[in-house]
């Protein structure tokens, strides 16, 4: 009797188990083109991080954000998606975004203002689902 009882736990777990992953694989993304970002300017989001990451986290991690500064690189990663780096007065790290879809031609020192969603910081500020504002 107590083997039948952990075979029907054992069954409902995986059940549940495989429910939950078919969920999470089919849920729809998030669209930012159609959330209101909050406006702040690269210099500003990564000094805010920089100071205060759990006070930035707060404020921005999952949210929608337009950030505008000065293109400091352009590059591709291994997935041939756009990654856009902005300057900071940090020479070596500052906010990059990775965007949903090619945003175009966008060249070194042009100033651009893109929204996303906020995923953290790891030394950069990362932005993903990245969509050209201008």
């Amino acid at each position: 009797m107590k083997r039948n009882h952990f075979l029907l736990l054992l069954l409902v777990i995986v059940v549940a188990g495989g429910a939950y992953t078919w969920y999470i694989f089919n849920k729809p993304q998030r669209d930012v083109k159609d959330e209101k970002g909050i406006a702040v300017t690269a210099e500003q989001i990564f000094t805010e991080y920089n100071t205060n990451e759990q006070a930035a986290n707060a404020k921005y991690l999952n949210k929608a954000i337009q950030v505008s500064g000065q293109v400091q690189n352009v590059k591709k990663n291994q997935e041939g998606k756009t990654v856009v780096y902005l300057k900071t007065s940090d020479p070596v790290f500052g906010v990059n975004c990775t965007f949903k879809e090619d945003p175009g031609n966008i060249e070194k020192n042009s100033q651009v203002s893109f929204k996303g969603i906020c995923t953290g910081f790891t030394s950069d500020v990362v932005i993903n689902q990245g969509i050209l504002i201008k």
